[in-house]
């Protein structure tokens, strides 16, 4: 039987797999902050009430504003989605029956939004899982016939990072060969941001870059995305989207977020030190480990041709973890596990011990 494309939703794992669910689940297999949302947003949700019974402002307003002013960009170069997913889903309607290059392993939705739209995809494999090292010849190859590259920015599955100098390189290829670059920072707010191509929208035309608020700010049942692109692609955009496509709760739990920037940089620090805990616990284990920097990382076990008896092990013992199964070239060899809290790393860390009979 398939495992699922994606993380979260552990109880219908379960019972796809008709395995009795443990009294007490911890699911590593999703990426959301792990500390929840912010205090703000609680104490503020009385006041939400009266924005059930009106329509939301067209435009995602006033946190379109505010985001534009934080990332320093124009409000024209920016548009707020319902989830990053809803932009994927009508950016990918750019290009139907052109060619566009994925890399993978990589977020499945870019290969299956495309799909959907009827574009042709040319996929190629990173060099090295551990720190998603870009087949660059291949890749500037075929940019000369395809109308778009995909790179996901921390790298999902992995966590790895592209760097900023590397991507430009492929911006300013791209922009002489007619190529654009979607550059995926849905994790990017996990880092120092040092790495962010946000600020080259100004410099390069063909440069969109997705974010999504959802994984850092706890809000994953929201839906809150967006994009940063030139505005002609914005205006494309927003031709396709209905005309009230982020609810009034979205824009102003989104508001309240933005302006947390404390609980931001607390998420950030608390999520690295159980990270370097668990990587430490990891190596000890022999296993091999992806160089990630997001909230999450992904693992392989000394004996990999074990993976797929482990992770129904870890199901069967309350500690659910993301298969790679789907994901190409890592073909379900590796586990993604997601920095939760203390307790869940310990009982994670507790199960593995029993697996290898310690």
């Amino acid at each position: 039987m398939q495992l699922p494309s994606h993380g979260a939703n552990y109880k219908t794992l379960y019972q796809r797999f008709q395995i009795p669910i443990p009294e007490k689940v911890y699911d590593l297999s999703e990426n959301v902050n792990a500390f929840g949302f912010p205090q703000k947003v609680k104490d503020a949700w009385p006041q939400f009430i009266h924005h059930i019974s009106t329509y939301p402002h067209p435009e995602a307003e006033p946190l379109r504003t505010m985001l534009a002013k934080k990332l320093n960009v124009q409000r024209e170069n920016l548009i707020i989605g319902n989830g990053a997913a809803e932009l994927l889903t009508f950016f990918a309607g750019r290009f139907t029956n052109r060619q566009v290059i994925i890399v993978h392993p990589t977020f499945s939705e870019y290969k299956s939004t495309l799909e959907a739209q009827g574009a042709k995809i040319i996929e190629y494999v990173a060099h090295e899982i551990t720190t998603y090292k870009l087949p660059m010849n291949q890749i500037k190859k075929s940019m000369h016939d395809a109308s778009c590259l995909y790179l996901c920015n921390p790298n999902n599955p992995t966590g790895s990072l592209i760097s900023k100098d590397i991507i430009e390189e492929l911006l300013i290829y791209g922009r002489e060969v007619g190529c654009e670059l979607l550059v995926d920072e849905a994790f990017m707010d996990w880092t120092d941001e040092s790495e962010s191509v946000i600020s080259l929208i100004k410099q390069y035309s063909n440069l969109s870059v997705m974010r999504s608020m959802t994984k850092m700010y706890g809000i994953a049942g929201i839906r809150l995305g967006y994009l940063v692109s030139s505005e002609n692609v914005i205006n494309q955009l927003r031709e396709k989207l209905p005309h009230w496509h982020v609810n009034a709760l979205a824009i102003e739990i989104g508001r309240l977020c933005l302006e947390d920037d404390k609980f931001r940089k607390e998420s950030i620090e608390n999520h690295q030190s159980l990270k370097r805990n668990l990587e430490n616990y990891l190596h000890k284990q022999q296993c091999i480990i992806t160089k990630s920097v997001a909230n999450f990382l992904c693992f392989q076990l000394k004996e990999s041709q074990k993976t797929r008896d482990f992770y129904f092990y870890c199901l069967r013992n309350g500690v659910v973890l993301r298969h790679t199964e789907n994901f190409v070239g890592m073909d379900g060899k590796w586990l993604r596990i997601g920095i939760k809290s203390e307790k869940a790393i310990e009982k994670f860390q507790q199960v593995m011990d029993e697996w290898y009979g310690k």
